[in-house]
């Protein structure tokens, strides 16, 4: 089957040819007009090659290539129509903004509108830079986006997925949270393959070593190798890993990193002999206190992103710290990701500046300057002759040689200063302030500096986001935490608190004064997954919101069986020894089907089993399926790879 066949309706490609830079090209499947203008530049004989990274900066309508080894913008075009929080992921040939709402494809090369899509669903994905791809994974639908090589397909994968890594050879590996099946997608194939699965109930998430996916168990503290053939043979970690361990998608030198944010430490677990089924010795240090987004590996560096103390924090494949810098302060949450250079790069949340982390762990903070654009495509530039372009710096204009005429002005000489821009020339569309001066005045020369203007008063602005948002589950209710919003002139009269299910049913909102800080949601359904925002409100508007995620546990699945009510089944099975085997099936995934298979001790498999429904809470009681009358044996069921107690079949 080709990409072109397995394209779902859900990507609805606009392909108008590749278009004039100047030229605004209207999408209608995603309803904004999007263009790439003619202020993409890009210098001569620029080689796009995967390296590098792309950053948009919506707010300039601008997307930033970056050269993350010189660590400078090498090109840039605008693009119309992005939306906030948008970012690019690229391929060989193209570069792809990507939103919630919609996909924008340009031309590394002739930075160049191709085409839009609308995405198969309404959640931001994680984007993965890798051979064949690049990919769109959209975790909580299920969906894999493939974009590049060819027609973009979308691939289902199954609802609920971890986050995704990839091998050096372009294989996109995927876990399926509720059942721990480990599914991979090689970099010539549409098709998903899932060769393998972890124990059913334990904790954890995929990894990279060197080539080699592995699963790290957080129930079992092991590691174990994952492979098109299966599992392998699981090695100890050699460290207490909690269930909620935030683990790293590549290794550095063999070691994975693994964040434990309760107890505030870094671990270094070593999988270089993973393989080989050796296990080695951990590291651990203690991190200073602060909220830790999970690990990124870089060529040598571990990289942790704190976003409380909005710093980047590098150490080495021992645990030996490096570099703490801070990020530029920009409105929304930074980002932290991992391009196919194997760089780490933490885009502000805005878009107006990248920091690039450097093989010694440095990491460099790359300013984003562009012109931000008023809906008007500007004027073409100039072409670089003989030096690359860049921004040209004013001269201060030389005098005269000689003595100035009389009654002529004397000339002005400007003196640039650290501290003050460059003084704007006078255009005839700009009007000169004119002053009326006494009768017989004489006329003063001009001063050499400029008076400084009038301080004017700002008029409030929306408020900013709330920062540290924070959500958990209690229980069967979610309790979400969030920092003071930026007041931005005027106070904080309200924080607006929405909770909308990813299954599409479900939800609320509810309305906090300005001095709360928490709230806790009700009336949940366990096993769903909630998408969770909350925004400030004062006297000029409501302001961006601030997004997290958080599920109510499903309580543990368990099975059981024991002797139901007496019964008749043929002639062989008859009371007072033959009666139901009943089944209890707690804590499942509501309104699926689970097959049931049915053993004895003596008999082996001895009915066919059967496959039945949970109901909307996960349980399913069955008492009327599966007769018996085997005195002394014991018997037995097993449900999606979990096995019941073994009970004693009593007489009559």
């Amino acid at each position: 089957m080709t990409r072109t066949s397995q394209l779902i309706r859900a990507l609805r490609p606009r392909r108008g040819g590749r278009l004039p830079l100047a030229l605004l090209v209207a999408v209608g499947a995603v309803g904004v007009t999007a263009a790439v203008s003619d202020a993409g530049t890009a210098p001569p004989g620029l080689r796009f090659a995967q390296i590098g990274h792309w950053i948009a900066s919506p707010a300039q309508g601008t997307v930033f290539h970056v050269n993350g080894a010189s660590r400078t913008v090498d090109a840039q075009a605008r693009v119309d129509g992005m939306d906030r929080g948008s970012q690019v992921v690229q391929g060989p040939t193209s570069g792809y903004v990507v939103s919630k709402d919609k996909i924008l494809e340009f031309g590394k090369s002739s930075l160049a509108v191709e085409q839009s899509m609308t995405p198969p669903t309404g959640e931001q994905p994680v984007a993965v830079e890798a051979k064949g791809g690049p990919y769109l994974v959209y975790r909580e639908a299920g969906t894999v986006v493939r974009l590049g090589g060819g027609e973009p397909a979308t691939i289902p994968a199954g609802r609920g997925l971890g986050q995704p890594v990839v091998t050096p050879d372009g294989t996109l590996w995927l876990q399926r949270t509720d059942s721990n099946v480990l599914c991979l997608l090689t970099a010539d194939t549409d098709r998903l393959s899932c060769p393998a699965s972890a124990p059913v109930g334990h904790t954890g998430a995929l990894s990279v070593v060197g080539r080699q996916a592995v699963f790290v168990d957080t129930r079992d503290d092991t590691l174990t190798p994952v492979s098109a053939g299966g599992l392998g043979r699981a090695t100890k970690a050699g460290v207490d890993l909690p269930a909620d361990a935030k683990i790293a998608g590549a290794d550095v030198g063999g070691r994975i990193a693994v964040v434990d944010p309760s107890a505030g430490r870094l671990h270094l677990v070593d999988g270089s002999g993973v393989r080989d089924g050796r296990a080695g010795r951990p590291l651990t240090r203690e991190l200073p206190a602060g909220e830790y987004a999970p690990p990124a590996a870089g060529r040598s560096s571990v990289v942790l992103l704190d976003l409380r103390g909005n710093t980047v924090r590098t150490y080495d494949r021992e645990g030996r710290p490096q570099r703490v810098t801070a990020v530029p302060p920009e409105a929304g949450e930074a980002r932290l990701g991992r391009g196919e250079d194997q760089r780490v790069y933490v885009d502000g949340g805005e878009g107006r500046h990248v920091l690039v982390v450097g093989d010694d762990g440095s990491a460099g903070a790359v300013p984003l300057i562009g012109t931000p654009t008023s809906g008007a495509a500007p004027r073409p530039q100039a072409p670089p002759t003989e030096k690359p372009a860049g921004p040209a710096t004013p001269r201060p204009p030389t005098p005269a040689a000689g003595p100035p005429a009389p009654g002529a002005p004397r000339p002005q000489v400007e003196t640039p200063t650290r501290d003050r821009a460059p003084r704007r020339p006078a255009t005839a569309d700009r009007p000169r302030s004119r002053t009326t001066r006494p009768s017989g005045a004489t006329a003063r020369p001009p001063r050499a500096t400029a008076r400084p203007p009038r301080a004017t008063a700002t008029p409030p602005s929306r408020p900013g986001m709330p920062r540290g948002l924070a959500a958990s589950a209690q229980g069967t209710t979610i309790r979400v935490t969030w920092r003071a919003a930026a007041a931005n002139g005027a106070a904080v009269t309200g924080y607006r608190v929405t909770w909308t299910a990813a299954s599409g049913g479900g939800g609320g909102t509810v309305n906090r004064s300005g001095g709360s800080r928490s709230a806790t949601l009700t009336g949940l359904t366990r096993g769903v997954s909630y998408r969770i925002t909350v925004a400030a409100q004062n006297s000029a508007g409501r302001g961006a919101a601030a997004t997290t995620r958080a599920t109510v546990p499903r309580p543990a699945r368990s099975v059981t069986v024991s002797r139901g009510r007496t019964t008749s089944h043929s002639d062989d099975c008859t009371p007072p020894d033959c009666a139901y085997i009943r089944v209890e099936m707690r804590g499942f995934a509501p309104n699926r089907s689970y097959q049931i298979e049915v053993f004895s001790s003596e008999w082996g498999n001895f009915n066919p089993g059967a496959r039945l429904r949970t109901d909307r809470s996960g349980t399913l009681i069955v008492s009327d399926r599966f007769p018996f009358n085997g005195v002394g044996q014991r018997v037995w069921v097993t449900v999606d790879g979990l096995e019941s107690n073994h009970y004693r079949w009593p007489r009559g």
